[in-house]
């Protein structure tokens, strides 16, 4: 590294979003994890043990292992000097989000940042697998993923989801089964937070950013857009992860995929191998008229997200026990953030 660079100043006064962010995370340069242990560390206390993935606006996703405490976490390394401003706020509005998600138990968890040499490094907890690739695995053994499992998954990305807006006015504009983690312990988390926006007057005003085969018609067809376009890309996540595959073929062009998702038929989740609640419930996600799709709010209280939105503490430990279960039995090889 060259050593006449000097440390990164994060000012969060300076961030273009609404409403303006203004304070500095005093954590900077500090680790603190669950158990309740803080360390102070640099670059120098983390062992690199290799690359897991990479986030949204091209931040690079390294296994590393804190040397002191032995824990292994999960580090996004983000470009922060010598890049454009809206690069940097991307970055920046990230972290914030982060942080601020931290009372909500399925949104992964965040140890700690450091900022110097340049760069932005995130620490956060380690995950098994991610959703797009755990629903591979059990398609390549020839099974179907048990709507037991489904029901556990879309409760708590429901619940993650309506906490961001409910408690701190967020959408997430990146919903995919690659940012829906899970691990052997049964929890299901929210990741990837490089893209997520403030609404104002519950509405994004850009459509520029998230994957774009996730996007809802109104994002792909206008300016103006709601939560409810995060409930569409989670409806194409749920067939995806139900039928195998991505829902969408055939298409050759950013034309074709205007002309499918803009004018076509949605790509409805057909009855037959999961119950009609579950198909209730995907189908209402992906209508297009946004006047009537359900928001987060409305699909908490659907009767198929009602029955597996556990808040007995007892039995959300069976449940864990039991979902943990079934993901060390398909778990991929690599980790993920």
């Amino acid at each position: 590294m060259d050593s006449k660079r000097g440390k990164l100043t994060l000012d969060f006064s300076k961030i273009s979003v609404e409403p303006q962010i203004n304070a500095v995370p005093k954590n900077a340069g500090i680790l603190t994890f669950p158990e309740g242990q803080t360390y102070e560390f640099n670059a120098r206390n983390l062992i690199d043990k290799g690359i897991i993935g990479s986030g949204s606006y091209g931040g690079v996703v390294n296994k590393m292992e804190h040397d002191a405490s032995g824990k292994i976490m999960a580090v996004k390394r983000v470009r922060a000097r010598d890049v454009e401003k809206k690069e940097r706020d991307v970055m920046l509005r990230e972290l914030k989000m982060i942080i601020d998600s931290q009372g909500c138990e399925d949104v992964v968890r965040f140890y700690g940042a450091l900022f110097e040499d340049g760069d932005c490094w995130i620490c956060m907890e380690i995950m098994d697998c991610s959703l797009d690739k755990f629903y591979r695995q059990v398609y390549k053994q020839n099974e179907r993923i048990p709507e037991k499992v489904i029901g556990f998954i879309t409760a708590s990305v429901v619940r993650a989801l309506n906490y961001l807006k409910e408690t701190l006015n967020l959408i997430h504009r990146d919903i995919k089964p690659s940012n829906i983690l899970l691990n052997t312990q049964g929890f299901v988390k929210l990741c990837d937070f490089g893209i997520s926006g403030y609404l104002v007057d519950s509405i994004a005003k850009t459509q520029d950013v998230g994957c774009q085969i996730y996007m809802a018609p109104e994002r792909l067809s206008e300016r103006r857009y709601g939560v409810r376009a995060d409930v569409w890309s989670f409806g194409i996540s749920l067939v995806e992860v139900c039928i195998g595959r991505f829902p969408y073929t055939d298409w050759n062009s950013v034309f074709d995929q205007l002309q499918a998702v803009v004018h076509g038929d949605p790509p409805f989740l057909q009855a037959g191998d999961y119950s009609i609640e579950l198909v209730h419930f995907v189908n209402k996600c992906l209508i297009k008229d946004t006047s009537i799709r359900p928001n987060f709010a409305d699909l908490i209280k659907d009767p198929f997200c009602v029955h597996y939105n556990i808040v007995d503490p007892a039995e959300m430990k069976a449940w864990r026990t039991e979902i943990g279960d079934y993901v060390l039995r398909f778990l991929p090889t690599s980790p993920v953030a």
